[in-house]
């Protein structure tokens, strides 16, 4: 099989992120800023971003996104039923205590997602859907997104992000544009906050 050089770029940015987060992982309290200064070093995949020929139509792809959030939404109300930690006041205190300042969540987290999916789907998703099925693929794609928060949260909540991470790889799946998992994920956590006044 040909050597990938995005794959080769993916794999090296990986292994650099959880070695940091290895020599780190006490200082929790510095984790958003690891992770935020991390994921703007990601925009080196910019270099191989390309537009998917057979990606759908921009107002299909947005739609998507916002379908994407309400299943989001629905996910996190049935599971909160089952999984504590990831009710929406105590994932707060998980996040405060990981160095998030609320006021400026909104701005980073747009900024921040927009990275983190140029690297996961730009480059490990487009790349495995060359070469597997679309289960294996997606299944892949959440286990790694996952494992960047291994370090800092509890397995109940990296159930849930799992979970979440397993929808929106579907979604992108589906319209191969990086506008529907970005409207998925920030619109759901955009309503989670406007729900619970914060």
């Amino acid at each position: 099989m040909k050597r990938s050089k995005p794959l080769i770029l993916f794999a090296s940015l990986f292994i650099l992120f959880h070695l940091i987060l290895l020599l780190m992982h006490q200082e929790k309290q510095v984790f958003w800023h690891i992770y935020t200064g991390f994921m703007l070093l990601l925009s080196l995949s910019y270099i191989y971003y390309e537009r998917n020929i057979n990606s759908k139509r921009l107002l299909e792809s947005i739609i998507t996104g916002v379908l994407t959030a309400i299943i989001i939404l629905i996910a996190h109300a049935l599971l909160s039923v089952v999984l504590p930690d990831i009710r929406y006041f105590h994932f707060l205190k998980v996040m405060v205590s990981l160095g998030i300042y609320f006021k400026w969540q909104l701005i980073i987290s747009f900024i921040v997602s927009f990275l983190f999916e140029l690297y996961i789907r730009s480059i490990l998703q487009n790349e495995l859907m060359q070469r597997l099925n679309v289960g294996l693929t997606i299944f892949i794609v959440a286990i790694i997104s996952t494992s960047f928060f291994s370090w800092a949260v509890s397995l109940q909540i990296l159930c849930f992000i799992f979970i979440v991470e397993c929808i929106v790889a579907a979604s992108y799946q589906n319209t191969k544009r990086l506008i529907t998992p970005l409207i998925g994920k920030l619109l759901a956590m955009l309503i989670l906050m406007l729900m619970y006044g914060q």
